[in-house]
């Protein structure tokens, strides 16, 4: 098994001929043995940042020695010819805009995701949109923990993908900002600077240099003596240097351009003076030149010193040393050119809505509370068999998530509540038209707790084992006259033979009021699958 480890400008350094799990590698991904990595775009083993760089061959050739030590066979092949800077920065422009539309992907898709998750948890969550609790010891219990469960994971992978979403989004507008202000002028300028400084480097590298460290007399200690540059260090210096000559054309071209269209001036000594007011780079401040230098200028501090600012630095000069006499202003903020592309944007999910609706799916209450809400289409019936007019003073003897009594007090009425579990609505009070609310068991009340008598009560009771009768009979006693009673029971009023039924229904009839069948799917939204009647008793 031959490893092939590659280099040329265009492709970086690459490592051919291996396969996954064959221990490659584990081996030259350890940095002593070169630093490898994987590119999982391109599935393959290289070296980070080394396209359009000259070779790095400490790294290839400790990578070929750990190899060979673990018994591989080893090739290495090495082209430094560079590519020519117009070229490498137009093949750069390509992969980034190519970058740019796999990140616009991944947010669309993430975003996506997050939408379904997020209408996934809101379908969930209408179980519980009225209030309903979590019965425990109920048949319903285990299906509504089901629910709930499902309901969180649905949103915390609406949460996760959203953030992915958003991340990708930011990711894809960041994509290029940094080439695009390496093309600016004056990040030009300092590149070039840089460029000039390392060919001095390379060059005395090249001729081989002494280098004299003085004493603190300024007498010469001793002398190092660099002999020029032999081997591969000599041709990965020539490489470097011819690499950094087209760079240099490239860039004091680009530069010049900047310069001929009035986009950039070229502040040197020759045109900064003594007395002029500077601006630069730090939070845009202006200040008056006292010294100017080779590289900087001294500038006023309102301290005992002066501060330094590069010439690369400097943003605009206002000189008042102008032939004409009146003060010259010159700018380096070079004009915008061309339209950036679209920002990329994915819709945000908005989850504070649905994190309110998971969070009123949390109370528990007991079995015998037989808390089950009132879906909106009974509370209509409800409503309509009540005859609500605005003023009326209305009870809800067994308010429970009070979807009765919001929806009486949204009429112009004024509600006052009864509830036993004060954990399944915390905000009743909160509801406009809702004046008062006592917590406890209903038939222990007594009209005496209450300023007055009611115009209407309304109600929807527990079913099972009377207790509908009980509460229903109970609660006329509530009612003033020529006032009103509406209350949801069970369906076995209408049929039940044992004496308590067979009372209440000629209570009904001696009141004259009437028995109203609902569908038969009228409490399904609260997991509830029982036939149920409105009763109106007028008094």
């Amino acid at each position: 098994m031959t490893i092939t480890i590659k280099h040329n400008h265009e492709d970086g350094t690459l490592v051919y001929g291996t396969r996954k799990g064959d221990g490659v590698y584990e081996i030259i991904r350890l940095w002593e043995n070169g630093g490898f990595k994987f590119f999982p775009s391109i599935r393959m083993l290289g070296l980070r940042n080394s396209r359009d760089q000259v070779a790095d061959r400490y790294a290839i050739s400790a990578a070929a020695k750990a190899l060979r030590a673990a018994g591989y066979e080893v090739e290495v092949e090495i082209d430094d010819t560079f590519r020519d800077r117009a070229q490498v920065l137009a093949d750069k422009a390509d992969r980034l805009e190519d970058r740019r539309d796999a990140l616009e992907r991944k947010a669309d898709r993430h975003a996506g995701a997050a939408a379904a998750a997020h209408d996934r948890a809101e379908q969930l969550s209408e179980r519980f949109a009225g209030g309903q609790p979590i019965l425990v010891g109920h048949h319903s219990e285990r299906g509504a923990r089901a629910d709930q469960k499902r309901m969180h994971q649905a949103m915390s992978k609406s949460v996760r993908e959203n953030d992915a979403a958003q991340s990708a989004a930011e990711r894809a507008n960041a994509v290029g900002s940094q080439m695009r202000r390496s093309a600016t002028p004056a990040v030009t300028r300092r590149r070039i600077e840089t460029a000039e400084a390392e060919l001095r480097q390379i060059q005395k590298g090249l001729d081989g240099y002494e280098r004299r460290h003085l004493d603190y007399g300024g007498n010469p200690r001793y002398i190092e003596d660099h002999a020029p540059a032999q081997g591969d260090y000599r041709e990965r210096l020539l490489a470097r240097k011819a690499q950094l000559d087209n760079q240099l054309e490239y860039d004091r071209a680009q530069l010049a351009a900047a310069i001929e269209a009035g986009e950039y001036v070229m502040w040197h000594k020759g045109n900064v003076h003594v007395g002029d007011m500077v601006t630069y780079w730090m939070r845009g401040r202006r200040r008056t030149v006292v010294k100017v230098n080779k590289v900087t200028v001294a500038v006023e501090s309102g301290y005992s010193w002066p501060d330094k600012v590069k010439f690369t630095d400097i943003l605009a000069v206002d000189c008042p040393h102008g032939e004409d006499g009146p003060a010259i202003t010159t700018t380096n903020r070079p004009k915008k050119k061309g339209q950036a592309r679209p920002k990329v944007e994915v819709p945000k999910m908005n989850m504070d809505e649905l994190a309110a609706k998971i969070e009123a799916a949390l109370p528990e209450v007991p079995r015998d509370s037989e808390a089950f809400f009132s879906p909106p289409a009974v509370v209509a019936r409800i409503l309509d068999a009540a005859g609500l007019e605005p003023g009326m003073v209305v009870l809800e003897p067994s308010a429970g998530a009070g979807a009765i009594a919001k929806a009486a007090a949204a009429a112009g009425c004024e509600v006052h509540c009864i509830k036993r579990y004060p954990q399944l609505s915390k905000d009743l009070l909160d509801v406009p038209g809702i004046v008062g609310l006592t917590t406890g068991d209903f038939l222990q009340a007594a009209p005496s707790h209450f300023p007055d008598r009611f115009d209407r009560v309304l109600m929807n009771p527990p079913f099972s084992r009377g207790q509908d009768i009980a509460h229903v009979v109970h609660a006329l006693q509530f009612v003033k006259p020529g006032g009103r009673l509406v209350a949801v029971m069970g369906a076995g009023i209408t049929f039940s033979q044992v004496k308590a039924a067979q009372d209440f229904r000629q209570l009904v009839e001696d009141w004259e009021g009437e028995i109203i069948p609902l569908p038969k799917d009228a409490f399904a939204a609260a997991g509830l699958s029982v036939l149920t009647v409105a009763v109106v008793i007028p008094c």
